[in-house]
């Protein structure tokens, strides 16, 4: 009796089915989490929590601060927040937009590129247990299908 749900549905519930995405979905959750480890075990435990989400939109030569909101889908708010902390931890600086002095360019510092060198590291290092798993061939077969996925989706 303790396994009956009290709730007990009066209609049809829709089947849950083992799906492409799913499979997409956890492979990137996968990646990520491992990702992420590896940068925290090697002392960017800023990567770990939400400010390290803005690198992937800062790119290696920098970004307009009123930009990144956007890119990041998050508030100005949060975003200047989490900056002011970059900022503390020596990953990122404020300097004057080259374009226009009211803006402020938001670019890494030694430290930050250090940590992109890193994260690059990592990167590869991952590619290549992949590769090892997999195998080479299977591997390239991977990329390219997934390169016309995302082609194919950046057409519509």
């Amino acid at each position: 009796m303790d396994d009956e749900n009290p709730m007990e549905p009066t209609r049809k519930q829709p089947e849950l089915i083992d799906h492409i995405g799913w499979d997409l979905w956890r492979a990137t959750d996968s990646w990520v989490r491992r990702f992420t480890q590896a940068m925290v075990d090697r002392g960017y435990f800023w990567f770990g929590e939400a400010r390290g989400g803005l690198i992937q939109h800062i790119g290696p030569g920098g970004v307009p601060q009123t930009a990144l909101a956007a890119r990041a889908g998050m508030t100005k708010q949060a975003v200047q927040q989490h900056l002011d902390d970059l900022v503390k931890d020596s990953v990122v600086e404020r300097i004057p937009d080259p374009l226009d002095a009211r803006r402020k360019w938001v670019q890494f510092t030694a430290d930050g590129i250090l940590a992109f060198e890193t994260a690059n590291e990592i990167k590869r290092a991952i590619e290549a247990d992949y590769q090892r798993l997999m195998g080479k061939a299977a591997f390239d077969g991977m990329k390219r299908s997934l390169a016309l996925i995302i082609a194919d989706t950046d057409r519509s």
